[in-house]
Formats: C-alpha cells, sequence, structure tokens
C-alpha cells in the first residue's frame, strides 16, 4: 500500500525518492549544519556506530516521541561508543527551538534540501522526510535500515540491535 501511494504522490509532484541504498553498500558521506552551527561530515566518524534518524518535523507529535527515546538513551548510546543524528528538512533555527523546547540531548543536522535524505533513498512527501533510520557501522557502510519506524520504539530498537552486532 505505501509503494502505491509513493508512486501516485511521486507522479503527481508531491514526493521524491533517490535512489534506494542497500544494507551493504558505502554510506553516502555528506556534511550537513548541526543544530550547534557547526558542520558535520558522517566521513569523520569512521570507526564508530553512526545513526542516521530521519525524521519529519520539528515539534510534531511522533518526531517529539522519538527525539524524547532517543534523548533518554543518549547515555547508553555514547557508552557504546554510537553517535546519533537527528535528520529533517527543518531550518537551524527550527531545530535549536525544538532541542531547547524538550531539552533534547540528540545531535541534530539540517538538511533543507533533502540531498541526504534522497542520497540514502529517504522519500519526502511535501518536501519532508519520511520516518526511516540508517544504521552506519564502523567500516563506513549501511548496515541496518529501518524503514516506517515507530517513533516510540526506534531508539530502543536501535541500540538493542547494535550492541547484539557488538557481542
Amino acid at each position: 500500500m505505501l509503494k502505491v501511494l509513493m508512486a501516485v504522490l511521486t507522479f503527481l509532484g508531491l514526493a521524491t525518492a533517490g535512489q534506494q541504498l542497500k544494507e551493504g553498500d558505502q554510506a553516502y558521506d555528506f556534511t550537513l549544519m548541526s543544530d550547534e552551527g557547526k558542520p558535520v561530515k558522517l566521513s569523520d566518524y569512521k570507526g564508530k556506530w553512526v545513526v542516521l534518524y530521519f525524521y519529519p518535523k520539528a515539534d510534531t507529535p511522533g518526531c517529539t516521541t522519538q527525539a524524547k527515546e532517543y534523548t533518554k538513551l543518549i547515555d547508553e548510546f555514547k557508552k557504546h561508543n554510537i553517535q546519533v543524528f537527528g535528520i529533517s528538512t527543518d531550518d537551524l533555527e527550527s531545530i535549536r527551538k525544538f532541542k531547547q523546547k524538550y531539552n533534547l540531548k540528540v545531535t541534530f543536522l539540517s538538511d533543507q534540501k533533502g540531498e541526504v535524505a534522497k542520497a540514502y533513498g529517504i522519500p519526502l512527501i511535501f518536501g519532508l522526510c519520511s520516518r526511516n533510520t540508517v544504521i552506519v557501522n564502523p567500516q563506513g557502510k549501511v548496515e541496518k535500515i529501518y524503514r516506517g519506524v515507530d517513533p516510540s520504539a526506534d531508539a530502543k530498537n536501535v541500540l538493542d540491535y547494535i550492541t547484539q552486532k557488538r557481542s
């Protein structure tokens, strides 16, 4: 059903999707601005596990739930040398307000043009990222892709997956 909906929205020009990366592919290297106003380059994190969770819009119910869940577990992620990035097409000011309002501990990145989302095959609907999570392993390869994630369960599922892979 989702594929049919995406096909219709794409045909109407309301959605776009890039070439879909597969697990095992080399991760797309990017540089995006963080909520702190600093550039973040994925290749700088080679040797670490990296979580890229794409979300539609800051300060909306599902996105707030997802960010709070990652924030609750951020110390566990750090303990296991895992870097977490939340990515959306929001501008930096919106992201900063969102982070401050909820005292979030995740590093957020702004992909305003959706170029990184498209490179990872994340569908954009009305210019907003769909909710997908990509795990990049320490070798810089796409380890796992979760599509259409549950915002309340994503952080725990991702943490469990990586810690099981490491043991």
